[in-house]
């Protein structure tokens, strides 16, 4: 991933603000592993006394915080153990589709009629292809609305196959097997008939319908303020799924293969990674932001200000722009799961990035908890910035 990094100084001072305060710094050693001990800013240490009196374990808790740079630690608790991160692994489905497709990607869907057109017998003489490229906001709507154009080109008989090319998801069908028997169907309901069903090739022929989404990046804000699984799971579908996510955070991100486990790209069931994985993440994905002229807020939403699961959270003048980031739950899920993660904009200490993982336990608490922490921390820090640059986009 260094591809895409700048040096930290110059970032920090394009994106943000200098630090102030360097409170624990993480050890250079060459050629020895360093195994940090558990560090707590005040705020971290009322958190982990607060999670104590309520009776939660700790070893079910994982934090880390650190400044954006990686070169001070402010909170370390579990940081290398491996946690149920739930919908926080939406941000790594949507780093590996930007750094895929780039933020103004836009998914076509489109029938392409591969042979000659009889308009007396409505009659294609050939296939008929659909050429998709995966977008995970196709609605069953939009599906019948392309069918019901193949059929005013005036085509309801094709003499060869209806083609599928490319990732296919819509509606409720979020495998591309699923979609292409249901577009079969639909096909037929409309009064298209044709030979056979089958998949692959390539495009071909001339366009007789077609739908464009919105941009990848507007597509992902929605997705990650909303959080979104359905957006999240069809988006992986047309990234290759699970595992080539997890093979671009091992791979492109650097994250080590012990530290990262996907098995739903919108954070569903059981996956698994390390706080510090998770920083990493948020790290890189900062930096690659920066170098596309794209801030987090474009892709991910401001707590207390953006419609979504974080509209409600920090929404107090003290606090408000405060938070970027992204929510994780799943209370049926490794004994009750709640997860917050992101970058908190301070005065004294900069942009700060924070790792906040809960387990076995209540998730109302849990993000009780959660705010109280991290409000905790930015009054620690000096409040937040007076001109806050997770604003920017509100006030443009």
């Amino acid at each position: 991933m260094t591809k895409y990094l700048l040096s930290t100084a110059s970032l920090i001072l394009l994106l943000f603000w200098p630090i102030q305060a360097q409170e624990v710094r993480t050890p250079t050693i060459p050629n020895a592993e360093i195994q940090p001990a558990v560090v707590l800013t005040a705020s971290g240490t009322n958190y982990v006394n607060r999670l104590a009196l309520r009776g939660f374990s700790l070893d079910s808790q994982g934090v880390l915080i650190e400044s954006l740079d990686g070169r001070t630690v402010y909170a370390d608790l579990n940081s290398d153990v491996g946690f149920n991160p739930a919908s926080v692994i939406k941000v790594a489905t949507s780093f590996a589709a930007l750094a895929k497709l780039g933020p103004e990607y836009h998914f076509e869907t489109s029938f392409y009629a591969d042979g000659t057109l009889n308009k007396k017998t409505r009659s294609l003489d050939g296939d008929l292809i659909l050429v998709s490229t995966g977008d995970p906001m196709l609605t069953t709507i939009d599906v019948a609305r392309l069918a019901r154009e193949v059929v005013r080109a005036g085509i309801t008989r094709v003499t060869g196959n209806l083609v599928v090319t490319g990732p296919l998801t819509y509606g409720m069908f979020y495998r591309t097997e699923r979609a292409t028997k249901a577009l079969a169907q639909t096909m037929r309901r409309v009064g298209v008939r044709f030979r056979d069903l089958t998949n692959g090739g390539t495009i071909r022929g001339t366009s007789v319908a077609s739908h464009v989404s919105q941009s990848l990046r507007d597509i992902l804000f929605y997705q990650n303020a909303h959080s979104t699984n359905s957006i999240a799971d069809r988006l992986g579908e047309a990234l290759g799924g699970p595992r080539a996510v997890d093979e671009f955070l091992v791979k492109d991100v650097g994250i080590p293969q012990s530290d990262v486990y996907i098995s739903h790209t919108s954070g569903l069931d059981f996956n698994r990674i390390t706080p510090r994985a998770t920083l990493q993440l948020f790290r890189e994905f900062v930096f690659w932001l920066n170098l596309s002229n794209l801030q987090p807020q474009d892709v991910l939403p401001v707590a207390g200000v953006d419609a979504g699961t974080l509209s409600r959270r920090f929404v107090g003048e003290e606090f408000r722009g405060a938070i970027i980031g992204k929510t994780g739950t799943l209370p049926g899920t490794d004994g009750g799961v709640s997860t917050l993660a992101g970058i908190a904009y301070t005065r004294n200490r900069g942009p700060v990035l924070f790792a906040i993982f809960n387990t076995m336990g209540s998730v109302s608490t849990y993000r009780r908890l959660q705010d109280e922490f991290l409000k905790g921390f930015i009054l620690e820090s000096g409040g937040i910035p007076e001109s806050n640059a997770s604003l920017h986009r509100l006030n443009n």
